[in-house]
């Protein structure tokens, strides 16, 4: 029980069946602002190769004139600077991590750029119109590279022998000690690498929605309201970096 019946409700469902049925039944143009919170980046562990239709499903939910707003996650590359980079070790982290979950019969998922996402907005669907984007950079405490590093010791369980278990433990626990020793030769013992994003955009008015047959995951959220927002964080100035507010991990 979330205790929040005088705020709102919860649905809880697929997008989409097998057979391109929804089990969540939503009025269109119902909201004034939806919440893409780290959805899209989701997807790819539940339902992969859709991502790009899921953006226009949400703008059939929107007023016109109302705003959507998609949270996410610059993805980590594989590599960074030079080979002594600090942040080099939460690159290795991600690999490793994620060598981890296909190792357990599992899917990553899949963070896309904030180049990416503009671009479905501005080309998926005519109803939307870009506003801005702001970028909040990401900083790592050790405990937050340690938290990657247990998500991929939770899959021990599933690897397909003790030996594979053993090999990867053992390079997990010599990356949990290289973060250790990064983090506290770095400032305040953070290191910086990457960033989270935020996009708004706005329902046209005027737009007639086509129809809603697209097809998405079967285990993601989004954060429907009927209550109007201005904004998600704030912006610190023109410095290059819009919304340059330091994201502590």
């Amino acid at each position: 029980d979330l205790d929040i019946g005088d705020q709102g409700e919860v649905i809880i469902g697929n997008w989409f069946g097998s057979d391109n049925s929804s089990s969540i039944h939503l009025e269109p143009e119902s909201y004034d602002v939806i919440l893409a919170d780290y959805l899209i980046g989701a997807m790819d562990g539940f339902s992969p190769y859709q991502q790009d239709l899921m953006i226009p499903k949400l703008a059939r939910y929107l007023k016109p004139g109302g705003r959507l707003y998609i949270v996410g996650l610059e993805p980590i590359p594989d590599k960074v600077g030079t080979p002594d980079d600090p942040a080099n070790i939460i690159c290795q982290v991600r690999r490793i991590r994620d060598a981890c979950i296909l190792l357990a019969g599992h899917r990553c998922y899949r963070e896309y750029p904030l180049q990416w996402m503009e671009r479905q907005i501005e080309k998926s669907t005519a109803s939307l119109k870009l506003l801005h984007s702001s970028t909040f950079p990401i900083l790592y405490r050790h405990q937050t590279i340690v938290n990657q590093i247990n998500v991929g010791r939770s899959k021990f369980p599933l690897f397909s022998s003790p030996e594979l278990v053993d090999s990867m433990k053992a390079i997990l626990d010599d990356l949990e000690a290289q973060s250790l020793e990064a983090t506290s030769k770095s400032l305040n013992g953070r290191i910086r690498l990457g960033f989270d994003y935020v996009i708004t955009a706005e329902k046209k008015k005027n737009v007639i929605d086509g129809s809603d047959d697209g097809n998405v995951c079967d285990a993601d959220v989004v954060v429907p309201t009927t209550v109007s927002s201005s904004g998600v964080g704030s912006e610190s100035g023109d410095n290059g970096v819009q919304g340059a507010v330091e994201m502590d991990r």
